[in-house]
């Protein structure tokens, strides 16, 4: 009798899909999270595991319908980067200013929410792309909700601890949202090819690894390029110094 081997191939590619973008994923929740106070920065990392948990479930009870929807992950890409610019800018405006408060609970919960909402979709269409049941999507669920939790409160830590982390998280969800466009060119530049034009070329390797580099550099410059996104001064920075007012001697 042979031994199929697909269940367990399946699901070794599932785990490594899990490895990858669970860590997108913890890497935004630590971008967000890492800045505030203790006791906010724990309840950050709450709202936005449990965020994601809930997104995570509600896609994959959709996920076959949105795998034919044309152009989502270029659209969830370009919100990422956006996503990871101001992520960027916070993070150098909080190093120059670090007595400043970063951000708010809630501000941190809305960009952590919005970065779920996108990678998330990610993580269950790359799940679903290696699954061929529904169970082996579940057990891709399960696996990536427990990397979530372990990896968002290690990476929470070591920004808190190192501040080339938070720039290396910054370069990962650009680099992810690359992927993301990468993958819809891919399939754009094949259609094409198949319903219209048999001329027409495959997307290339190279051009995917170059749009990744590109929103690398993109994100990790943008306090440089972006208008207004420099530091801003200091209140006591901004704050003219008076005179001292002298008395004149009797």
């Amino acid at each position: 009798m042979a031994l199929d081997l697909a269940p367990v191939i399946a699901i070794v590619k599932i785990i490594l899909y899990d490895l990858v973008l669970s860590g997108d994923n913890a890497a935004v929740i630590g971008l967000a999270a890492h800045r505030l106070p203790a006791r906010q920065r724990r309840q950050a990392m709450i709202w936005g595991c449990g965020m994601a948990i809930v997104m995570r479930i509600a896609f994959t009870l959709v996920v076959y319908k949105l795998l034919d929807v044309p152009g989502l992950r270029f659209v969830g890409a370009m919100l990422l980067v956006w996503i990871a610019c101001k992520l960027m800018q916070e993070e150098v405006q909080a190093a120059g200013d670090p007595d400043a408060a970063p951000t708010s609970l809630f501000k941190a919960v809305q960009r952590i929410a919005m970065a779920d909402f996108i990678m998330s979709l990610d993580n269950v269409l790359a799940i679903a792309s290696a699954a061929r049941t529904w169970s082996e999507i579940i057990i891709g669920l399960i696996l990536s909700i427990i990397m979530l939790l372990f990896l968002s409160a290690v990476i929470t830590e070591f920004m808190h601890r190192y501040r080339w982390v938070a720039y290396a998280a910054v370069a990962l969800l650009a680099a992810a949202a690359g992927e993301m466009m990468s993958h819809d060119l891919h399939d754009f530049f094949h259609y094409i090819q198949v319903h219209h034009n048999s001329a027409w070329p495959e997307f290339p390797r190279w051009a995917g690894w170059a749009l990744r580099g590109f929103l690398v550099a993109l994100c990790l410059t943008v306090n440089w390029w972006l208008p207004g996104a420099r530091s801003r001064p200091t209140e006591a920075e901004a704050t003219p110094v008076e005179p001292p007012v002298e008395h004149a001697e009797p």
